[in-house]
């Protein structure tokens, strides 16, 4: 503290800055955190215009599908997605790839230099979740891309897991994990639109971003962060 100056810490409940500290979350979204009194000082509070979501969530309109279906049970499905980012992170990551459990929606994330690194991901990954829930990895739905073939599939054999693959050009039959990807970088992008960051903090943006949907639908289903029970 320099002489002659003082800070000071107000007590700041607005609804624009929840909406930036959960990575530029809608209003949808923070409506239902103040029902549950988790935000109880937003409830009846609007959400004006963020110039930073128009920056970063624009994208066409949803096409209509059938009423989703629900796994009965963890690991019976895991949807996954490699998405390609146009700048490296400071590690040098240029891609991330994303794995859902189509029961829980539980998510992971995890930032890569080159995508011939999914296949080790991906190998780590199945091992840690059927430890941590004692099941076992029944059927993975990806999409076309190189990273999805050769070892990866032969993994897949070798242990009994469907691979499922969408069809060429149709990235709707990948929806989960295309729409979660979506989410994730349009956050990332609002989050650093907002902090004036080089796009080159993707990857911290994407971390936070990935902790804030957990802890979000955490809430939501009023069960621990990172439970494996149906949203």
């Amino acid at each position: 503290m320099s002489d002659g100056e003082v800070n000071v810490a107000n007590k700041d409940a607005s609804i624009e800055l929840w909406h930036k500290r959960l990575g530029h979350m809608s209003q949808k979204g923070l409506d239902v955190l103040a029902r549950k009194n988790i935000l109880p000082d937003i409830k009846g509070m609007h959400l004006e215009t963020c110039v930073d979501c128009l920056a970063g969530k624009q994208h066409r309109v949803a096409f209509q599908h059938l009423p989703p279906k629900r796994k009965s049970q963890p690991l019976e499905l895991v949807h996954t997605d490699l998405c390609y980012m146009k700048d490296r992170t400071l590690g040098g990551a240029l891609y991330f790839a994303t794995f859902i459990d189509d029961f829980s929606r539980k998510l992971w994330c995890f930032a890569l230099k080159t995508k011939d690194q999914v296949f080790e991901i991906f190998r780590n990954f199945h091992v840690s979740v059927e430890r941590e829930t004692g099941r076992k990895l029944k059927c993975i739905r990806a999409d076309n891309g190189g990273e999805y073939q050769g070892r990866f599939e032969e993994y897949c054999r070798e242990h009994g897991i469907i691979l499922e693959r969408s069809v060429p050009k149709t990235p709707q039959h990948n929806g989960v994990a295309k729409r979660t990807n979506r989410t994730i970088c349009e956050r990332i992008r609002c989050m650093l639109s907002h902090s004036k960051l080089p796009k080159s903090f993707w990857g911290e943006a994407m971390r936070t971003a990935v902790v804030a949907l957990l802890c979000a639908r955490a809430r939501r289903r009023a069960g621990p962060w990172g439970s494996w029970t149906k949203e």
